[in-house]
């Protein structure tokens, strides 16, 4: 069974010139043509970018017809905005590291939004190479919310890579300091951001992307100390060092997966503490997001719900397996997919399906 896709998308927009470069390029067949019409949309970003159109760039973004148009489009995107110029011999990668805090306090506190030590940090990375010996590599001592990292445009992510010569005066951009706020349990994203200058033919200055390697315990320990309070239950769990855009993606996708497991955890115990056997439903919904629900099936009274709203880049496919192995290793074997798309809401409450609530049957 599979989960339909419930989002609406823009009819093209051909009075785009971006758009309509896009679907001139997934319309072709022919390997030489579309190699060509990779280029033409490529050139348009890259004027866009220069030109510091970000609305314009947004647009594009936002009239994507499609989950597979919105792609290409960002992975052209990130391309034009984050890769060099082949003639380049140097040039500056701001990178960040998604930082996921698994946290439970009774009560309520707030997590520090600043590391005390992070030249602690930055040895760690570099004995473990991530950060290259000799490489000149800045790390802020601030932990950047998400709302921060977005704020800082593709056009002005490239304009970093081909003006910054030095990482030593750090990245032109003022944050905040974003303390995380805990009350009673939660799992947040924060991010450790920084910029590597890279030059060309030497050995990566920040190694990017990969697996978390050895290097994942030390720094998660190291973190834990510097974030630890009074009172808190603190996990922390680093991602791999990636570049600006890309560490937003996959900090997203972190958490939710990570608030998942948490959820899933939580839920089963209640259910198995019951004596009750687990079900677990998913179900697309038209608002966009896909909920999931846990319930006993002997109990059609109590149940739990979790919500994961759909971002352009997710796929239901992706999600849906990171469930089914999820309830694999949780050992359920009741996971039940809806395969139409359910409505928002029924009267004035949100709808959730579960074993004992039957999805609408569509007209």
């Amino acid at each position: 069974m599979t989960l339909p896709d419930p989002r609406m998308y823009p009819r093209v927009n051909a009075a785009n010139p971006v758009i309509r470069a896009l679907m001139s390029l997934l319309t072709e067949r022919e390997a030489d043509a579309v190699k060509a019409k990779r280029e033409t949309l490529y050139t348009l970003v890259c004027e866009l970018l220069q030109a510091n159109d970000h609305a314009a760039l947004n647009a594009a973004l936002t009239q994507a017809p499609s989950e597979n148009a919105y792609s290409i489009l960002w992975d052209t995107l990130r391309s034009a905005a984050e890769k060099p110029d082949s003639y380049s011999q140097q040039w500056a990668v701001p990178f960040a590291i998604p930082l996921i805090l698994v946290a439970g306090v009774k009560g309520q506190t707030n997590l520090p939004g600043r590391l005390a030590d992070v030249d602690a940090v930055r040895e760690i990375l570099k004995k473990h190479d991530i950060f290259a010996t000799d490489a000149d590599v800045w790390l802020s001592s601030q932990l950047a919310h998400p709302e921060q990292m977005a704020q800082v445009n593709p056009a002005q992510i490239s304009r970093w890579r081909d003006q910054l010569q030095y990482a030593s005066g750090g990245l032109p951009v003022t944050f905040q300091d974003a303390p995380v706020p805990l009350k009673d349990e939660g799992v947040f994203v924060r991010y450790l951001f920084g910029v590597a200058i890279q030059r060309k033919d030497a050995l990566p200055a920040v190694k990017i992307g990969g697996q978390v390697g050895a290097w994942g315990v030390p720094l998660a320990q190291e973190l834990g100390k510097q974030l630890q309070t009074g009172g808190v239950t603190l996990f922390t769990i680093p991602r791999v060092p990636q570049t600006w855009l890309a560490a937003q993606e996959n900090g997203r996708v972190t958490q939710l997966e990570t608030q998942l497991q948490v959820a899933t955890s939580n839920a089963l115990r209640s259910i198995r503490t019951a004596g009750r056997s687990p079900v677990i439903t998913l179900a697309a919904h038209e608002s966009g997001e896909i909920r999931i629900t846990f319930c006993g099936l002997e109990d059609g009274e109590r149940w739990e719900g979790f919500v994961w709203p759909l971002a352009p880049l997710d796929r239901t496919e992706q999600v849906v397996d990171f469930v089914r192995q999820l309830m694999v290793e949780c050992q359920v074997n009741d996971v039940r997919i809806v395969e139409t798309v359910q409505p928002d809401r029924i009267g004035e409450l949100p709808f959730f399906v579960t074993a004992h609530i039957a999805p609408v049957t569509q007209q």
